[in-house]
């Protein structure tokens, strides 16, 4: 005997709102994802996933549990894994905030830059 479950009636599509809750309830539900920094949005059918999660492994999960969802045609995951956090996901970041650490060293520049003005000064005065 063949299942039907999930399939509507013709012409029958759940609707946008219906279909985040649903998400927003699952993901709430899974004891070993913390969703509180997730925001859900749907669209035609097509969920989208932002904000933060602790893992590679969470952002793997919340996508699953979306896209298991009656009603999900794509899952369209935006979500970011925190910096800090035990997988590697923070390499970006630290590339960023080694730049902001180099413009801190640019002082050391003016300090060449105004021996320069003494050497100029002095091929000045021997004309």
């Amino acid at each position: 005997m063949s299942s039907h479950r999930g399939r509507g009636p013709k012409g029958y599509s759940r609707s946008d709102e219906r279909i985040r809750e649903d998400v927003s309830d699952r993901l709430s539900d899974d004891h070993s994802l913390d969703a509180s920094d997730i925001e859900v949005s749907v669209s035609g059918g097509e969920v989208t996933l932002s904000g933060n999660v602790d893992s590679r492994q969470d952002k793997r999960r919340a996508e699953d549990i979306a896209d298991d969802v009656p009603g999900v045609n794509h899952v369209q995951n935006n979500l970011r894994v925190k910096t800090g956090s035990t997988q590697g996901g923070s390499s970006g970041q630290s590339a960023s905030s080694s730049g902001s650490l180099g413009s801190t060293g640019g002082s050391g520049s003016v300090s060449t830059g105004s021996a320069g003005a003494t050497s100029g000064k002095t091929s000045g005065s021997g004309s």
